[in-house]
Formats: C-alpha cells, structure tokens, sequence
C-alpha cells in the first residue's frame, strides 16, 4: 500500500545494512520454518533480533500486543521522518537495546496472561456497530484495570464498527529515553517519494 510505502522503504534499506539482502530477499528466507515477530532474526545472517519501526513524532507503533510482550531482547531501530512535499525525508535514528532486566520498566505489572485474558475479551466482542457502542464503557473500565501506568508499554485496543478485534501496542522515544533505555543515536539523510495521507470525506 501506497501508505506504507515509507515504511517498506528504511526496512528494506536496514535489511540491506545488516544482512546483505533486500527485504524481499530476506523474508523469503524465513518461510524455511522461521517463526518471529521480528524484522530480522537471530541465527539468520544476523547474531541479532531487529525490529525497524518508523514514525512522524515520538510514538512507535509495535503491532499485536501478545506477540510482542514474548519478545524480551532485541534491537529496536526506529527512524524518524517529516513530510517534505510529496517525499518523506528520515532525519534521526535510534537503536533501543531490549533486554531482559528491562520487562520491570517496559511492562510493569502487566505479564502474558493479564494481557491474554484482554485481548480475548477484545476478541470476542461481536461484529457490528451495536456491541462496539455497548461495550465501550466495559472496554474503558478494563483496559484501565490491566494498565500499568508507570510501565513505558501503552495498550491501544482496536474495536471498529465492523469486524476489527484486536490489541495492539505502542512505546514513545522521549518516554524512553527519559527511563535510561540503552540506545545509539545517529543523524540520517534518506527520502522517498510518499505523498501525504489523503482521507476520502464522502
């Protein structure tokens, strides 16, 4: 998609970094009976798990909030881009070191199975306008009892008006940074052409 253009774009270009390979090429290295939820994996032309996130501020977006909560020690590289004209220019790099002793600061008191049972609850929420409407207090209260506000990890339920069920996960640099997260820093200069966002209004 048109929208993810910027995104394919600097994974393909750290793909090419680290291994060797376009990111077509690596990724289909890992159909030979490689599961993960990372970009890059360890033992797979690479001694590392990288996750390559990009973002227009500070918050970065980690996809399903289960499947990362397994993830414990990895790099995460986050690129962030402003919107020049129709091309996305990336200006800062930052590479997060995730390990182990870190999960108390990442996730606080929030462990796999508090975060299963939500997401099941999310899950089973019937389709269609009505159950979204009548269950959005419920939703509220629970998503509030699961939080763990001094965790750096925040929790972002997805319930449309159609069949969307999910929970997902996000983390901010400056928060981050502000918990003494190790990380490495660099100056970039790389651009794409991706013309902003357009929403259709009708």
């Amino acid at each position: 998609m048109e929208v993810q253009a910027h995104g394919n774009y600097y994974e393909d270009l750290k793909t090419r970094q680290i291994t060797g390979l376009s990111k077509a090429e690596y990724d289909a290295l890992k159909d030979n009976g490689y599961t993960s939820g990372m970009d890059i994996m360890k033992g797979l032309l690479s001694v590392n798990d990288y996750s390559i996130k990009t973002t227009n501020g500070n918050r970065i977006d980690c996809g399903d909030i289960l499947r990362r909560r397994q993830e414990n020690e990895y790099h995460l590289v986050v690129a962030q881009w402003e919107q020049c004209g129709d091309n996305k220019v990336f200006y800062n790099e930052y590479t997060f070191f995730i390990t182990p002793d870190l999960e108390q600061k990442l996730w606080g008191r929030m462990n796999y199975n508090l975060l299963a049972e939500y997401v099941d609850y999310i899950k089973n929420i019937p389709a269609g306008k009505e159950a979204q409407q009548e269950t959005k207090t419920e939703r509220t209260v629970l998503k509030n009892c699961v939080t763990d506000k001094k965790a750096l990890f925040k929790i972002h339920p997805k319930v449309d008006s159609k069949k969307q069920r999910r929970v997902q996960c996000s983390l901010n640099i400056k928060e981050l940074l502000k918990a003494d997260i190790p990380c490495y820093q660099r100056v970039i200069r790389e651009t794409v052409h991706s013309p902003s966002r357009k929403f259709n209004c009708n």
